[in-house]
């Protein structure tokens, strides 16, 4: 599969940190460096028969935090470890650099737990959770709602007196995801307030809303094409085949993605998708024209509702004056109207790619809502 591949699938995917098992050194280096790249937390496993030089080479680099399994399974049974040889073993590596956080997993109990708390954090199972949530006297309510296409400051603008409002009573958090959009977290000891919050929020932001806790951008535009029993097809320049990719990544979507094309050279948008030479040659291939004729000879070409044409210019290499690196043009072509949206982004290749198919969702999700 390799490993860029399964690092940009984890960036597409939400994932923050990767717990990383048995890595042997030097690959452990080479992989907490392409995680750093890939704004991804790099967390080393340790056990109790790790050596000391190996720890020395994890407590480096390991981003900021490292991962103690207290207790190894082994063939034929446990080995038990007593809560002070565990505390023992933790003075031990938090030594060798003080700056990581170092949770401890494995061997927490209702009985260990009080006596492993000093730690800087600790991995509990499920039957843990739920003795813990039975203790408690007011069960806390948490609930999301999943916005895209609007930074962080305007929505807190939006909403702000609803926040003063109830401080006091509900917890509202704005939690941004790299390339994906902010959440709006709200935490509460009462149910119904959340929901009510939730009611009064949502109308205020309500173009930016594409759903709520778990849901994904990819899922909900699935769901709109089944319901309306529409497809899509997609013509792609600049992001490669990534919006396929996202648009696929849902089980079942062959329901409604029929295929999809990477004309990366002006040869094969010419030839595969019919592009005009002369509108290329007048407009250039990164243009509101050639956007708005991939998107339409992809859709009649594989017979679609839908057709998507992405053309830009994705860096580091390759920008001028007037088309600078970061332009990007998204055509969408829908019940016979041609929808343009003109994009000037970041100097970063890998953001550009990422963040114009997450635009282009969002965008086909306006159009789907409002048809």
């Amino acid at each position: 599969y390799g490993e860029n591949n399964f690092l940009n699938k984890c960036k597409r995917s939400g994932v923050n940190g990767l717990i990383v098992v048995d890595l042997p050194w030097p690959e452990n280096k080479i992989f907490s460096e392409k995680c750093k790249k890939n704004s991804i937390n790099f967390i080393q496993l340790l056990s109790p028969t790790t050596s000391n030089k190996r720890l020395k080479s994890i407590a480096k680099d390991s981003h900021d935090m490292i991962y103690y399994i207290s207790m190894l399974s082994t063939t034929g049974g446990k080995l038990k470890v007593s809560p002070r040889k565990i505390l023992e073993n933790y003075n031990k590596i938090k030594k060798i650099n003080k700056s990581k956080n170092l949770v401890i997993g494995f061997g927490i109990t209702n009985k260990t737990i009080g006596a492993l708390k000093k730690a800087d954090g600790l991995v509990v199972g499920s039957l843990l959770c739920k003795e813990i949530e039975k203790s408690l006297k007011n069960k806390v309510v948490c609930k999301s709602i999943r916005t895209t296409g609007v930074p962080e400051s305007i929505l807190q603008e939006k909403i702000t007196d609803i926040i003063d409002a109830n401080y006091e009573k509900c917890d509202i958090a704005f939690l941004p995801h790299r390339m994906l959009g902010v959440d709006i977290r709200l935490t509460s000891s009462d149910n119904q307030l959340v929901e009510d919050l939730i009611n009064e929020i949502v109308p205020r932001i309500k173009k930016y809303v594409y759903g709520y806790d778990n849901d994904k951008l990819e899922q909900v535009i699935a769901d709109l094409l089944i319901k309306n029993n529409l497809t899509v097809s997609t013509a792609e320049s600049c992001t490669s085949g990534l919006l396929a990719s996202r648009l696929t990544d849902v089980p079942g979507s062959s329901r409604y993605f029929k295929g999809g094309s990477v004309c990366y050279s002006n040869e094969l948008k010419i030839n595969d998708i019919g592009i005009d030479k002369d509108l290329i040659e007048r407009y250039g291939a990164v243009s509101e024209e050639v956007a708005k004729s991939l998107a339409k000879n992809i859709a009649q070409k594989n017979n679609t509702d839908l057709g998507i044409g992405i053309t830009g210019i994705a860096g580091p290499d390759g920008g001028t004056e007037k088309k600078p690196v970061g332009l990007v043009f998204v055509g969408i072509f829908y019940k016979n109207n041609l929808y343009i949206k003109r994009y000037n982004l970041t100097p970063d290749r890998i953001t550009n790619r990422e963040l114009t198919v997450t635009l282009c969702l969002n965008e086909i999700r306006k159009i789907l809502r409002n048809s």
